[in-house]
């Protein structure tokens, strides 16, 4: 909105140009419940009504409102482009595909570089993509233009709140606090003077909390005691209170808290928590906000957790069904009702949110089927291919109908990730892997959702040290503080059973140890890839400038950093790097692009813009030595995945692969945070990936 020489009039519209307005007032006031063109003509008359009394009402203010570019003036196409890309978008926000919709409105940006649905969409996009400073910035340009609609308002006030505590200085913390507390405030008054009770507790309880977390108490508590009062009405009002009265009854609980009454504000917390029924994400977004307020007052909070339980999440392990002809029994056919009704025990008890594991016959799929049984989350996690690991690890023995069940577990899984596309060599490495992001998945989920990561295993206690193996899991789970639940197989007798009978082969539920493949090791490595943003498009003369100053940056940082690299490659302003661990390449990652962001491009001849974009995967790779060259090589399937992330990363920022952000956390990697983006499809048609973008605490 703007107030133009001549205050153009109503009139000046055409009537597509009105429909059009009546089509966004009609979207803003019901948030997409239901489209516009479902609407009866009669319906669609109402609303462009209502749009011509919006116009008539700013011009006889003084103010005058610039129709957009009228189609039939010949933008059809360029207008239909803007429309199709933010149907696009909304569509990819819902699907929680961040980049996606980034992508769309960034595109359509550049034909229609005004539009606001498009600049708006574009900062929704950037949050949740992790991108906050970026968002916050379109987002309070939006507002700067006089764009202060609600949505537009919430968004940036949200930005400003995850910025102050993400904020590693005192002086940016209060900044960004003192800003989401200006706008909260501001749409809490607008809020109650229109009586729109649902907007005023909510953005009245976030000005109360960002008051509260500046320091200014008399004024959040003042802010609070009004909104108990509003929330307070709201729950009277209701005959019987149900799941749709969980978000006021949790902003008593909050207000309590702040306003200094923790013994009222946990009943009311727990109160909310039996609302929320199996609500887990609105549960934990709760209980994060309650830590806040709890720890700035310096007060236990060990309360909450029984006041708002979340079930755990359990990550399993556990031996194979044995083969016909194993010499040495270990979990026979005969033994699957008595391991089966021990882990169904065990797993009634904890009541699992979620369950990760893998899905071979015998203590996997005996798991799986419990856990649904008891209506958890199943999130499969496979080595290779599905029907390369049923021949491998599931049909092993003719009774017991292994295959049926594992085909009926993969239909009804929450998600099936397979982390290899072909079949590895058989290697330890692979298993290992395998191992490493079911648990690092789970624990990933488990700090989402603020509740415990339990361990499973169906274990006879043999073979500790052997990578990929049972036993290396517990190991690796009982060194992290996993509390492990363990299903005892009881001492088979060699002489019971069919398996005795049968041609005495050994059977093993991994491939062996070996970690070489004909004269290439096969190993779990870290990679990076980057790029610089906008090298393709720098003049002639600007070339030895980008040689001279941008990977000048990199050499520079390449001396003082700690995290070494064990393996470069660069071609252009490309690079490939090989890192011994995880933690070393993202901790590199960070450092490297936080070196290139705070340089002053522009001064040394370079676009302003200049910025890196970097991918960071994990997984196994062959490494030897390349034939033609003879320099070291470290190549193979997840090399390819990691050059496929970089492309999609928005520009001056590092993003993992989720097997990345897994191992991360499976091995308790300090000083990172991994915030969820989405799945999203990546470069040359290389299929979807889910993506973590990757910065400091």
């Amino acid at each position: 909105m703007n107030h133009p020489i001549g205050n153009p009039s109503p009139s000046s519209w055409t009537d597509k140009q009105l429909e059009e307005l009546a089509r966004r007032l009609f979207e803003l006031d019901r948030q997409g419940s239901i489209p516009w063109s479902k609407l009866s003509e009669a319906e669609r008359a109402s609303w462009r009504a209502q749009a011509e009394q919006c116009l008539l009402a700013l011009n006889e203010l003084g103010y005058g409102v610039e129709p957009p570019a009228d189609p039939e003036a010949g933008n059809d196409e360029a207008a239909e482009r803007a429309r199709a890309a933010v149907r696009e978008a909304e569509k990819m926000l819902r699907l929680g595909e961040p980049l996606i919709a980034y992508n769309a409105v960034q595109q359509a940006l550049e034909d229609a570089p005004g539009e606001f649905r498009l600049r708006q969409l574009k900062g929704l996009a950037l949050a949740r993509s992790g991108a906050l400073r970026r968002a916050n910035e379109e987002l309070a340009a939006l507002r700067a233009d006089g764009f202060a609609d609600g949505e537009t308002l919430g968004l940036l006030a949200r930005t400003h709140k995850d910025l102050a505590l993400s904020a590693d200085d005192k002086g940016g913390r209060e900044r960004h606090l003192e800003a989401a507390f200006e706008i909260y405030e501001s749409g809490y008054l607008e809020s109650n003077r229109r009586g729109a009770v649902d907007d005023a507790y909510y953005t009245g309880i976030n000005a109360a909390t960002m008051a509260f977390l500046r320091g200014d108490t008399g004024r959040a508590r003042e802010i609070a005691a009004d909104v108990e009062t509003l929330c307070q009405k709201v729950l009277q009002d209701r005959a019987e209170q149900t799941a749709a009265d969980y978000w006021p009854q949790a902003t008593l609980a909050e207000a309590a808290l702040i306003l200094g009454e923790p013994d009222v504000a946990r009943q009311r917390y727990a109160h909310a928590a039996l609302l929320a029924g199996n609500r887990y994400g609105d549960l934990s977004s709760t209980r994060h906000q309650a830590r806040l307020l709890i720890e700035h007052q310096h007060l236990g909070a060990d309360w909450l957790d029984d006041a708002m339980r979340i079930p755990p999440v359990v990550v399993f392990t556990g031996h194979m069904i044995d083969a016909p002809g194993r010499a040495q029994p270990r979990f026979p056919p005969q033994m699957e009702d008595a391991v089966r009704a021990q882990v169904r025990e065990t797993l009634e008890r904890l009541r699992p949110v979620a369950a990760y594991g893998s899905a071979a016959c015998g203590a996997d799929i005996i798991c799986l089927e419990c856990v649904q049984e008891l209506g958890g989350e199943l999130h499969i996690v496979l080595p290779f291919p599905a029907d390369k690991f049923r021949e491998e690890s599931v049909d092993l023995h003719p009774d017991g109908h292994w295959g049926e069940r594992f085909e009926r577990l993969l239909e009804c899984a929450h998600d099936v990730l397979v982390i290899s596309e072909r079949p590895p060599p058989s290697n330890a490495s692979t298993f290992e892997y395998a191992n490493l992001i079911m648990t690092g998945l789970a624990r990933l989920r488990a700090q989402v959702l603020d509740t415990q990561l339990h361990g499973l295993a169906v274990w006879d206690g043999s073979g500790g040290g052997d990578a990929g193996g049972t036993g290396s899991v517990v190991e690796m789970w009982r060194r992290d503080d996993v509390p492990v639940e363990r299903i005892e197989l009881p001492v088979a007798d060699a002489s019971e059973g069919p398996a005795a009978s049968r041609r005495a082969e050994p059977a093993i539920d991994r491939p062996a140890k070996s970690g070489k493949t004909w004269d290439f090791e096969y190993a779990i490595r870290a990679m990076l890839f980057a790029d610089a943003v906008g090298y393709s498009k720098l003049s002639e003369d600007q070339v030895p400038l980008f040689f001279e100053h941008y990977l000048g940056t990199v050499a520079s940082y390449n001396e003082r950093t700690e995290h070494k690299w064990v393996h470069v490659e660069t071609e252009g302003d490309g690079m490939y790097m090989v890192f011994d661990d995880p933690a070393a390449a993202a901790h590199y990652a960070l450092g490297l692009s936080e070196s290139i962001n705070r340089k002053d491009w522009l001064s040394l001849g370079l676009p302003a813009d200049m910025s890196a974009r970097i991918g960071l995967h994990c997984g196994p790779v062959f490494i030897g030595i390349d034939p033609i060259t003879g320099t070291p090589l470290y190549s193979g399937s997840h090399t390819s995945r990691t050059a496929r992330i970089e492309p999609i990363t928005p520009p001056g920022q590092v993003y993992a692969s989720g097997a990345f952000a897994a191992i991360a956390a499976a091995t308790r990697i300090a000083g990172l945070r991994f915030s969820y983006v989405g799945r999203t499809e990546l470069a040359k048609n290389y299929g979807a990936l889910a993506l973590y973008h990757v910065q400091r605490p």
